[in-house]
C-alpha cells in the first residue's frame, strides 16, 4: 500500500495539507483515483504539454461535474429556469474560445491594469486603515475577512460598475459559482449556491440591459459593446457568463491568494526580512506565493479521442485533473521545491493561472492587487506575527480551491 492508494485528494486531511501526497503523485505523473473515477496529472513537462494541446485535451463541459457529484432533484428543478450554461472562457475551445477571449481581453492586459494602479493603491490603503488603524502601536486582525476579502471585491466591484455597498453579495455570488466545482458541499448548500447562481444571473441581466440604454466606463459596458470580427455581439447568455468569471478571476484567487502570503509571512521570519529590507522582491515573492499555495489547486480536461500520454492509454471520454499544485512542487522543474524563496530565479514560471490560451484572463489584475497589498502592508507594520490560541490554520474543503477560513495576525506598527 502506497500513500496514493491508502488516500485520495478527496479527504479533508490531505486537503489540509497535501504536499506529501503532491510529490506521491509525481512518482506517477498520470495517476488515475478509482475512488474519484478520473486521473490526476502532477508533473510541470506533462501539464504543459497537456494544455498545450487543446484538440486532444478539451476544456468543453471539463468543469460540469455532475457525472461526479449527481445534484439533487431540486438544483435540476432551480436549473430549468435560468439561463443554460453557455462556453466562453473556462470552459471553450479554439476556435470560439479565440473569438471571446480577442472580444474581452484588452481591459485585462497589462497597460490597462497600469491605469488601475493609483486607485488600487487608494483601495489597499483604505483597507489596511481598518487594520493597522493609523496612529496604533500595536492590534490584530484577521487577514481574511479584514483584508484579503475586501480589497479584490472592492476592485472588481469598481471595475464592473457595481455600488462598493453590494461586496457582500458580489462576494456571495462569487462564492456560490465556485464553491460546487470542489465537489466538497453538501446537497443543501449546492442547493443554495443554485439559488445564488440564479440571482446573480436575474441581477447580471437587469445590470447589462442597463448598460445598453445608458452606457458607462465599465466592463459591463465593454461586453454590451464588443463584437467580434464579423460584427456580432455577444448574447446575453455569454455576456452573463463572462461576468460570472470575471467576478471569480478578480476575486477568489486574490482573495486566497493574499490570506495564504500572509500566512507565509509569518512563517519565514528570514525570508520576511529580506522583502522589508528589498521591496523590489514583493513580485518574485507574489509568485512564490502562487506557487506554494497554488489558489486554484487544478481544473479538469475531457480527452476527445483514444490517445497514449506518457505511457498511458486514455479512452475518449477520460477526465484529467490538471494539478496546477502538484506541478508547482515539482522538483524537476523548481529547486527545493516547499521551501519559499524570495530570491527565486524561475518562480514566475508557476502554473497558478494555468498556461496557453486558457492562463487566466485576471492573472495580471491578481498579481498588482497582491504587489500592493504586501508593499503597503509591509511598509505599514514593523512585526507580523500569529495570534496566540486563535488560529487553526483551516481551509474551506475543496479539491479545486484552496483557501484559508481565518487568520488572526498581530502587529506592531511601523513607527
Amino acid at each position: 500500500m502506497t500513500l496514493l492508494t491508502e488516500h485520495s485528494i478527496a479527504e479533508p486531511e490531505i486537503q489540509e495539507d497535501p504536499t506529501d501526497y503532491h510529490h506521491a503523485l509525481h512518482s506517477e505523473p498520470l495517476y488515475f483515483d478509482p475512488q474519484l473515477g478520473f486521473y490526476i496529472c502532477s508533473t510541470y513537462k506533462l501539464m504543459r504539454e497537456i494544455l498545450r494541446d487543446t484538440k486532444r485535451f478539451s476544456s468543453m463541459d471539463s468543469q460540469r461535474t455532475d457525472a461526479l457529484r449527481p445534484p439533487p432533484d431540486e438544483v435540476l428543478e432551480l436549473r430549468r429556469n435560468m439561463l443554460q450554461q453557455v462556453h466562453t472562457l473556462v470552459t471553450n475551445d479554439p476556435p470560439d474560445h479565440t473569438r471571446v477571449r480577442t472580444m474581452v481581453n484588452e481591459p485585462f492586459r497589462p497597460r490597462n491594469i497600469e491605469q488601475l494602479i493609483g486607485q488600487i493603491k487608494e483601495i489597499v490603503n483604505d483597507t489596511i486603515d481598518g487594520c493597522i488603524a493609523p496612529g496604533s502601536e500595536h492590534g490584530e486582525f484577521d487577514a481574511v475577512s479584514d483584508l484579503a476579502i475586501p480589497i479584490p471585491i472592492t476592485v472588481i466591484a469598481d471595475m464592473l460598475g457595481l455600488d462598493r455597498a453590494m461586496a457582500g453579495k458580489i462576494k456571495a455570488w462569487s462564492d456560490a459559482s465556485v464553491e460546487p466545482l470542489g465537489m466538497m458541499i453538501s446537497d443543501e448548500r449546492l442547493i443554495e449556491c443554485t439559488r445564488l447562481v440564479k440571482e446573480f444571473q436575474e441581477f447580471t441581466r437587469d445590470e447589462l440591459e442597463a448598460r445598453r440604454s445608458a452606457p458607462r466606463d465599465d466592463l459591463l459596458s465593454e461586453l454590451v459593446r464588443a463584437r467580434d470580427q464579423s460584427g456580432q455581439p455577444f448574447s446575453m447568455a455569454e455576456m452573463v457568463s463572462l461576468t460570472s468569471q470575471f467576478l471569480v478571476a478578480g476575486n477568489e484567487t486574490t482573495t486566497n491568494g493574499i490570506a495564504a502570503g500572509v500566512q507565509l509571512l509569518v512563517d519565514n521570519p528570514q525570508q520576511q526580512q529580506l522583502l522589508r529590507d528589498d521591496p523590489s522582491r514583493i513580485r518574485v515573492f507574489i509568485n512564490e506565493v502562487l506557487r506554494l499555495e497554488s489558489p486554484v489547486q487544478g481544473l479538469f480536461r475531457i480527452v476527445t479521442e483514444p490517445t497514449k500520454i506518457a505511457g498511458v492509454s486514455l479512452p475518449e471520454g477520460a477526465r484529467i485533473m490538471l494539478r496546477f499544485a502538484a506541478a508547482n512542487r515539482d522538483e524537476g522543474k523548481f529547486h527545493n521545491p516547499d521551501q519559499l524563496d524570495v530570491t527565486r530565479h524561475n518562480a514566475g514560471s508557476n502554473v497558478a493561472f494555468g498556461a496557453g490560451i486558457h492562463h487566466c484572463i485576471g492573472a495580471n489584475l491578481a498579481r498588482e492587487e497582491m504587489v500592493q497589498t504586501f508593499d503597503a502592508l509591509l511598509q505599514r507594520s514593523k512585526t507580523l506575527a500569529f495570534a496566540e490560541g486563535r488560529n487553526d490554520f483551516s481551509h474551506h474543503p475543496s479539491m479545486i480551491l484552496r483557501g484559508l477560513n481565518h487568520l488572526h495576525v498581530e502587529y506592531t506598527a511601523a513607527s
